[in-house]
């Protein structure tokens, strides 16, 4: 849209943008306060991971925490391509943040595969696994309540503590 003129249309929570004709361009959460800036880095992602050598000029790579920085900078060319294709699905399907805290978590337990990434991000993002209900068999005795009677303990205690 450059050099053609927009329309913004600004609620509480989010701006949107619009052409000349009023059509949808591209929404954004709205921030408040002085000089933020809002980037939805999901369609660079996917350029990036085509050139993983130029993610390191980006406005991404500085808000990435250092142990992902790290776990790039060890990958070959290749690597860093599949590194971002998944970091591309992660972020789409749950966000920038859940993305992040894969890999982080990851690779703080010595990951160094992506399989292993991937289900670090399964594992957050699914929730707890359903317990089916444990049936036994007939032929498993079923067996008494038992009590333990600790009151023989209590005549142990003496009253006011032990005298010498």
């Amino acid at each position: 849209m450059a050099g053609q003129q927009v329309i913004v249309k600004a609620g509480a929570y989010d701006i949107e943008i619009l052409d000349e004709d009023y059509n949808h361009i591209i929404k954004h959460r709205r921030l408040y306060g002085e000089e933020k800036e809002s980037m939805n880095w999901i369609p660079y992602l996917e350029l990036m991971s085509k050139r993983p050598t130029a993610l390191k000029y980006t406005g991404l790579y500085n808000q990435l925490p250092q142990i992902l920085k790290e776990f790039l900078d060890k990958s070959d060319y290749e690597g860093k391509k599949r590194i971002l294709r998944m970091f591309k699905k992660m972020t789409e399907a749950t966000g920038f943040d859940t993305a992040i805290e894969a890999f982080e978590e990851g690779i703080k337990l010595g990951v160094n595969d992506l399989d292993s990434i991937w289900a670090t991000y399964c594992r957050l993002t699914s929730g707890t696994l359903p317990e089916p209900e444990v049936t036994l068999p007939d032929t498993v005795p079923e067996l008494k309540k038992y009590s333990p009677d600790i009151k023989i303990y209590d005549q142990l205690i003496v009253p006011g503590g032990l005298q010498l």
